[in-house]
């Protein structure tokens, strides 16, 4: 008989699929194994995430305790299952018209793989992506290696990546942003047809959220002694086209350099594996449900705006581009790519047309992705224009990291004319 626990839902926890246990894994893990024969004799099942680390799917950790047929001695192997919100139709039903799991599904099992391989082509060969074990079209799941095994670990969201941090996941982004272009060149279109992204020209879906937390900045800067009405009055303005400035970013432009692109890179979407001084060793990339063809200026922003630490964000980004570009080349070159391989001088052109999408992220991702409030942390309380939602959203902006940052980034954004809405 199987031993078989599932964790208790608490509030701080999503619950696990009920299709999960040992007779939906026993056969996948014969196949896997190559083994008939092979028995599950025991399985552990737990939340691998809790509320306010990820808010597009729910994340489950497994034990699995197995006989070979050819042994008596037991083994023990973990895995992780990534599922949609199943049990949420509201959730779920946003996130459908986003393709999320489509494009994840076909992410781990078409296109990473292919991208890890080519990135074994270049003279500085490394890991970017956990192995995939399994993908479930008909439960919209996806099973790959637990990293916890190889002791990678989540950094910490509300303290952000230090330098060298940084470097490391601008070193994992260029190398995968290289091969993804390397990809579609030598296999056209392959990689053209993802195109929902967080910002895409198929669904607004995502609307009321970015929407209603400008109002919440707007708030903020009305009662910020060092802000006031003059900033308050522009992000009301800015609102009314956060979706469709957004989404230029997100458009691939042509004789432009595009890529596909992580589309959600931030400090929770990597995994971390550190040394004995804690200094950082290796980085995984993880979660690649908003992937899409698009400029490198989504991710980029994305990862400055949500996930350093400030004096980098503020002080050192050129650098750190200048770093990024320099990894890009490498690996274009040591791929013999041919297509349009962007200056070092161009590829910031390119970022600078694309740095509206800095100001969504500084005023919306930042919040929810540096918030330390957890209790409501979920997308409904995002999404929905009611009592707990209202009051969640003022929560988020009751974060003094997030308003010092604010404090410092407006002016920026206002001398360089981003909050002046033109169209």
């Amino acid at each position: 008989m199987v031993e078989q626990g599932k964790e208790q839902e608490t509030k701080d926890f999503h619950p696990a699929p009920v299709w999960l246990d040992a007779s939906y894994l026993e056969p996948l893990l014969r196949d896997l194994k190559k083994d008939p024969g092979l028995r599950i004799t025991g399985l552990e099942i737990k939340p691998a995430t809790a509320k306010g680390d990820n808010y597009a799917s729910v994340m489950t950790r497994v034990k699995v305790l197995f006989l070979r047929s050819s042994s008596k001695t037991p083994e023990i192997e973990f895995y992780i299952v990534k599922t949609t919100y199943e049990n949420d139709p509201f959730a779920s039903g946003i996130f459908s018209k986003y393709q999320v799991s489509t494009t994840e599904m076909l992410m781990y099992e078409k296109v990473l793989p292919q991208l890890n391989a080519l990135i074994e082509e270049t003279r500085q060969p490394e890991k970017l992506f956990a192995t995939t074990l399994h993908v479930d079209y008909e439960h919209e799941a996806i099973i790959f290696e637990d990293l916890a095994v190889s002791k990678h670990v989540l950094a910490d969201r509300l303290i952000g990546f230090d330098l060298k941090h940084t470097r490391l996941g601008l070193r994992k982004l260029a190398k995968m942003h290289a091969a993804a272009a390397v990809l579609n060149e030598r296999k056209p279109g392959i990689l053209t047809k993802f195109d929902r992204g967080i910002f895409n020209r198929h669904t607004k879906g995502f609307a009321p959220f970015f929407e209603n937390m400008c109002d919440v900045a707007a708030d903020f800067a009305a009662t910020c002694p060092e802000l006031g009405d003059h900033y308050a009055l522009k992000l009301r303005e800015v609102r009314k086209r956060v979706m469709e400035y957004s989404t230029r970013v997100y458009d691939p432009q042509p004789g432009e350099f595009n890529t596909l692109v992580h589309g959600d890179y931030w400090v929770n979407n990597v995994m971390m594996r550190y040394g004995e001084r804690k200094e950082p060793l290796d980085m995984i990339l993880i979660d690649f449900q908003f992937c899409s063809w698009s400029s490198p200026a989504v991710d980029l922003h994305y990862y400055f705006n949500t996930s350093v630490q400030s004096a980098i964000r503020f002080e050192r980004q050129e650098e750190l581009i200048q770093y990024y570009h320099t990894v890009l080349v490498e690996t274009l070159e040591d791929l013999k790519f041919v297509g349009y391989t962007p200056t070092l001088r161009q590829l910031v052109l390119q970022l600078e047309k694309g740095r509206f999408f800095a100001v969504t992220v500084s005023l919306v991702c930042q919040a929810i992705l540096t918030n330390d409030q957890t209790e409501d942390a979920d997308f409904n309380a995002l999404m929905k224009d009611d009592e707990r939602g209202r009051n969640f959203r003022k929560v988020l902006y009751a974060n003094k990291r997030l308003q010092e940052n604010l404090k410092h980034m407006l002016p920026r954004f206002d001398r360089s004319g981003l909050l002046d809405v033109i169209d």
